[in-house]
């Protein structure tokens, strides 16, 4: 072997063992500032206890396991040592974590076994760097310290979970997991509505009611502001009535409104990029970006009203910490949501299909079932100008605004929270009416 590739080598073998002593570091740092964290919250004296919490490993123990088995790694598969001596080596370290697991248990009198496993795992990524895994130590030593770093937060979580609400997360997990790859086998339409479409509204609904029960109980009021916004990018139907199912009666009237506004403006934020980005992927993106004034300029209008709603969501006396909400997973709320989902869904292709309808009265009944669905193929349609487009797509945005009013009647039928809903909508839909304005656009 010659003199360079000798140092190429021995460079190579220094690097393992450089990999293996970070990634032993890495998980030293975690396990020292862990121990910190729970002696300042226990806020104990210096005893017995604390001196012996300083001789657990840190950060040189943690560090020195690694190299150690890094250099037995490398030994090894460098030929310096044989199968028996390498065993051998395994043997004293496995009598060393022994003994120590031995004055933990009886002088200690400490039971846990977390820190022997991460000594174990810690020497099995000082192995990995020594036989070469260098990419698989430094994930797995990333990996365990990520786990290692999430106890204290996960610990306190877990804490303020309930058991029925553990066994509501097993019952959404059962529709997702199980129910769904069974029914996306399936790839049947009738009359132009699909059954996967019908299993995507029913399992959105349950998944976000059970998504804004936990938000709303780990921030209040803020939470449920958080799932309209981001439930309303995926389907603003199924989060209004969701949400309006989840929120106590005694609080529904004052939060239906919000609750509508943001919904809605998160769908308008993703039709206006649907819109935006079908324009460029159909070919029609090549135009003045000013065709899209009155879809940008309806969009700006509509969604303004989300930050009253937002701050006025959040106001004393509104938050719902202290209230026990009752299981987010009502199954007979899905079912009516989604039937109603069907009958609007087929009333749409008979009138897409009678020859009666034209493009404007197309746009409003798709809008009213789907916004987004419709605006795809709007401008798949081809023959329209950018600006026509863009004005059909406010048309369609705004029969989405309106359907609310309908799904809001099916989760309760109270005047006062119609009224707000109806509110919110023709507040949004008001707005946007400005994108149709003579003068706002090229096609003007």
């Amino acid at each position: 072997m010659s003199l360079s590739a000798a140092g190429s080598v021995e460079a190579s073998m220094l690097g393992r063992i450089i990999v293996a002593f970070l990634s032993g570091m890495l998980i030293g740092i975690e396990r020292e500032k862990a121990r910190a964290a729970i002696a300042r919250k226990k806020r104990r004296s210096m005893g017995i206890e604390e001196i012996v919490a300083k001789e657990f490993p840190g950060i040189r123990t943690f560090s020195l396991i690694a190299v150690y088995a890094a250099v037995v790694g490398v030994m090894w598969s460098s030929g310096l040592i044989s199968d028996f001596q390498m065993v051998m080596l395994l043997l004293i370290f496995a009598v060393v974590v022994a003994v120590f697991s031995a004055y933990r248990l009886l002088v200690s009198r400490m039971a846990g076994i977390t820190t022997i496993v991460v000594i174990m795992v810690d020497f099995v990524v000082g192995l990995l760097a020594g036989l070469g895994e260098v990419l698989l130590a430094a994930s797995v030593a990333v990996l365990t310290t990520f786990v290692l770093a999430i106890k204290l937060p996960a610990e306190k979580m877990v804490g303020r979970i309930r058991y029925e609400e553990l066994l509501w997360a097993l019952e959404l997990g059962v529709v997702l997991v199980v129910v769904g790859p069974i029914l996306f086998s399936f790839n049947y339409e009738f009359y132009g509505i699909s059954l996967r479409s019908l299993y995507l509204f029913f399992a959105l609904v349950l998944a976000t009611s059970y998504l804004g029960y936990i938000m709303a109980r780990l921030k209040g009021n803020e939470g449920l502001a958080y799932a309209a916004l981001f439930g309303g990018m995926a389907n603003s139907e199924a989060t209004l009535m969701a949400l309006l199912g989840l929120v106590p009666r005694e609080l529904r009237r004052s939060l239906a409104f919000h609750i509508t506004v943001l919904a809605n403006s998160a769908m308008i934020i993703r039709n206006a990029v649907i819109a935006v980005a079908a324009a460029y992927l159909t070919g029609t993106g090549h135009s003045a970006s000013s065709d899209f004034t009155p879809l940008l300029l309806a969009t700006a209008a509509s969604i303004a009203p989300v930050f009253f709603s937002w701050r006025s969501s959040l106001r004393p006396g509104a938050s719902m910490q202290a209230v026990r909400i009752e299981n987010p997973l009502r199954f007979s709320a899905a079912a009516k949501s989604t039937l109603f989902y069907l009958f609007i869904t087929f009333l749409a292709y008979i009138v897409r299909h009678s020859g009666v309808a034209s493009l404007l009265l197309v746009m409003v009944v798709g809008g009213f079932v789907s916004s987004s669905a419709t605006i795809l193929a709007l401008f798949s349609l081809g023959g329209l100008a950018p600006f026509q487009l863009a004005r059909l797509a406010v048309v369609a945005t705004m029969a989405s605004v309106m359907n609310k009013v309908l799904y809001a009647y099916l989760v309760d039928k109270e005047r006062e929270t119609l009224r707000r809903v109806t509110l919110a909508c023709l507040l949004q839909t008001g707005l946007m009416v400005v994108g149709l304005l003579p003068g706002v656009g090229p096609g003007s």
